[in-house]
């Protein structure tokens, strides 16, 4: 880990960030047809840090005072800031047929995902990226930071119900690398004479390190369902969706400190750990000189699930005008939940415009654009879900979303 815990999560994550999207899904009627359907979205997001604060921290270069001021003002007694990760293949044989009543065909699908959350307070910012020099005698609050993040492959083999779309999916998945931490109680303060410091912390932290392409193998399960219902004076459907629902076992052994005491130091200097030190790296860790006890510890993880209730456009519908909302939930890491809703036009048969407003997750509010064409057999779907970080470098996150599919 290279600076706290922001750093870690978004350079564990950065270059490989697509994320579930809040645009609508897409229904349509031939549902007995072959299928290849592409999915990627890179997407980053967060309530107080800019843009051009997260790029400079994930890919590199000089933050400057100035730089960090600006975030500053932004930040609030509470955050958020998350990366999310998906490129996705699925294959779906809707000509075949499983068991006798000819009702079931099968899928394979396969894909590269990340996901990462932080919640954090104001101190811990300032602390992180201000050092201790701004403390005084005042005592820093770190009480609710959480760290999560998981980047994982999997691959899986499902059952298609050829009548309505609905499937279930088994997969294995491969854990490329895996993080986790929650500061339950934490308070950090120094001597006056800012020659010693105090910590009292009750929390956790465990994260993988190396170089290992599987550090963890486990499973999942994809579960899809639709439900047609009446709708205003016409109908509409319906998708219960959960994502990724399983667990993994760390096979590569995973550091891991579990503080629950008070802790206070004066054999390190104040040069050790302000502006941004490394306070968990390899020359120099807080918790390692504050005798924090260090474990070595292979363990069961939850792969990062997602459930999700949507509202879905009909593409084979003569409208020009349709609806589409929803809200999706990540329980096993702890994200505020988001809710969306938005509008699907289609300006000619061929050619679609979506926009959406999202609210929640890791970011507050933050409106989307997606423009698609909708040809016979091909599809074509790019966007953004969020346009005010596409076109101002003021903005809190960055996304881009692109969809394909073919049907043969």
């Amino acid at each position: 880990m290279k600076k706290l815990l922001f750093a870690c999560t978004l350079l564990f994550l950065a270059g490989n960030s697509f994320g579930q999207s809040t645009f609508p899904v897409f229904r349509d009627s031939l549902l007995h047809r072959n299928r290849l359907l592409i999915n990627g979205n890179f997407d980053v997001t967060g309530t107080s840090m800019r843009k051009e604060f997260v790029n400079t921290l994930a890919f590199g270069g000089y933050i400057d005072p100035e730089m960090k001021d600006r975030t500053l003002k932004s930040t609030r007694g509470n955050n958020r800031i998350g990366a999310f990760a998906s490129g996705e293949v699925t294959y779906v044989s809707g000509v075949s047929s499983l068991f006798k009543s000819g009702k079931y065909s099968w899928l394979v699908k396969g894909g590269y995902y990340a996901i990462g959350n932080i919640n954090y307070t104001k101190d811990a910012f300032k602390l992180s990226f201000y050092g201790n020099s701004y403390l005084g005698a005042d005592t820093a609050n770190l009480t609710g930071t959480r760290v999560s993040g998981m980047q994982f492959q999997k691959a899986g083999f499902g059952f298609y119900h050829k009548k309505t779309g609905s499937s279930l999916t088994l997969n294995v998945v491969n854990v490329q690398n895996q993080l986790g931490g929650y500061i339950r109680k934490g308070q950090f303060s120094q001597d006056p004479n800012m020659d010693s410091v105090s910590l009292h912390l009750n929390g956790d932290m465990t994260y993988s390190s190396g170089k290992a392409f599987s550090k963890g193998l486990g499973f999942a399960i994809d579960f899809d369902f639709y439900l047609k219902v009446p709708w205003l004076k016409d109908s509409a459907t319906f998708q219960f969706s959960v994502q990724n629902l399983g667990a993994a076992y760390m096979f590569e052994p995973q550091t891991s400190y579990s503080p629950d005491s008070t802790y206070h130091y004066s054999g390190f200097t104040l040069d050790q750990i302000k502006n941004s030190g490394n306070l968990f790296g390899d020359n120099f860790s807080l918790l390692d000189s504050l005798n924090v006890e260090k474990k070595q510890v292979k363990r069961w993880v939850m792969v990062p699930a997602y459930i999700q209730i949507m509202k879905l456009v009909d593409v084979s519908s003569a409208k020009k005008l349709q609806s589409f909302f929803g809200i999706r939930f990540y329980p096993t890491i702890g994200i505020v939940p988001t809710g969306f809703a938005g509008l699907f036009y289609r300006f000619v048969p061929r050619v679609s415009a979506s926009a959406n407003v999202a609210f929640g997750g890791s970011s507050t509010v933050r409106g989307g654009l997606m423009l698609g064409y909708h040809g016979n057999n091909v599809g074509i779907q790019l966007g953004t879900d969020d346009i005010y970080g596409l076109v101002s470098k003021k903005g809190f996150g960055q996304s881009a979303v692109i969809r394909l599919s073919w049907v043969f």
